[in-house]
């Protein structure tokens, strides 16, 4: 019907525009056909234009990053904005940057840890401060592991001898610390003064707690606290925020390098239960994992063999445990 209308409108208008004695012809009618689709296109194509039109009206508002409260105070800090200033400098964003994706399959076990624990997420950049997250990193003063561990902080969290020292395995220590964290903020109150415990001792921050009610940032101005422990919490707080608020302050990368974790789970593997002192090597040779497997997952055991006299749980590579205990029999 569309059709056949259109038709005579245009062999109407043709005879109309023509019919001066200048032209002695006639358009037909049948040489000038529309199609209902064109009108349909063309109607569809005047919609999208005033879309368009309205569109460029529409006044954009990008919403700016918001800052995330990371769980501690002091971010304002002369001693904390010193930091957060270098790990937001370009040398100290590649730096942090680097840790943040090296630490990545020890850190997802931390914050495995931290969820189950219900501890805060902040912890997971702890070990960063103190050892840059090497499970064999040792201090000078004989701090050991990733969480640095003196030998006279150990008890009742770990145990060392001739045949192992727990400190050198990354999973154990990461228990054995997130329990001493957690008792210091149940003695202190809060977490400023649990991680300058951490640091310090938490008898000599409980002494000096005594003396005066002031929290962590005033004890600090007091200088109450050992120097090394007045520069640490400002130190985890500057490299949180730093991580934590990476969109808030525009560096990129480190959100970026942060997000490297997500790609990870917490490793899995077996559990082999050893009575009595045999090698490493031996168990390598008879099941044939990789010795240098069992070394990484066995990191605790510094003489390469289990202990005599004593029972232990040895990792070994996911699925294997029974295959592993019938080739040892």
């Amino acid at each position: 019907m569309i059709k056949r209308t259109t038709q005579a409108f245009l062999a109407l208008t043709a005879f109309s525009l023509f019919a001066e004695p200048v032209a002695d012809f006639l358009i037909p009618s049948t040489s000038i056909t529309i199609d209902a689709n064109m009108i349909d296109d063309l109607e569809h194509l005047r919609a999208l234009e005033i879309e368009k039109k309205a569109e460029k009206k529409k006044s954009y508002i990008v919403k700016a990053p918001v800052h995330k409260d990371i769980g501690l105070s002091g971010i304002d800090d002369r001693r904390t904005k010193k930091f957060l200033d270098y790990y937001l400098s370009s040398e100290g964003r590649k730096y942090l940057a680097e840790l943040l994706i090296d630490s990545a399959q020890y850190r997802v076990f931390v914050r495995d840890q931290l969820k189950k624990k219900k501890l805060p997420m902040f912890l997971q950049y702890l070990p960063i401060v103190e050892s840059e997250y090497k499970p064999n990193a040792v201090s000078v003063s004989g701090a050991t592991g990733m969480w640095q561990f003196m030998e006279n902080s150990m008890e009742p969290f770990l145990k060392k001898n001739e045949w192992y020292d727990e400190r050198l395995d990354p999973w154990i220590e990461t228990e054995a610390a997130l329990s001493k964290l957690k008792d210091n903020y149940s003695m202190l109150g809060n977490w400023e003064l649990a991680l300058a415990a951490y640091n310090m001792g938490a008898g000599a921050v409980k002494r000096v707690k005594k003396q005066s009610k002031a929290d962590f940032w005033m004890l600090a101005d007091l200088e109450l606290l050992s120097e090394q422990s007045i520069l640490y919490v400002p130190k985890l707080i500057a490299i949180t925020e730093a991580v934590e608020n990476a969109e808030y302050y525009g560096a990129i990368d480190l959100g970026v390098a942060d997000k490297w974790i997500e790609l990870m789970a917490p490793e899995k593997f077996g559990k082999l239960k050893i009575t009595g002192s045999i090698k490493l090597e031996t168990i390598a040779e008879k099941s044939g994992v990789q010795l240098a497997e069992l070394k990484r997952l066995n990191p605790a055991l510094i003489k390469g063999c289990t202990p005599p006299k004593e029972t232990w749980i040895l990792r070994v590579p996911s699925g294997k445990a029974k295959e592993i205990a019938k080739s040892l029999k």
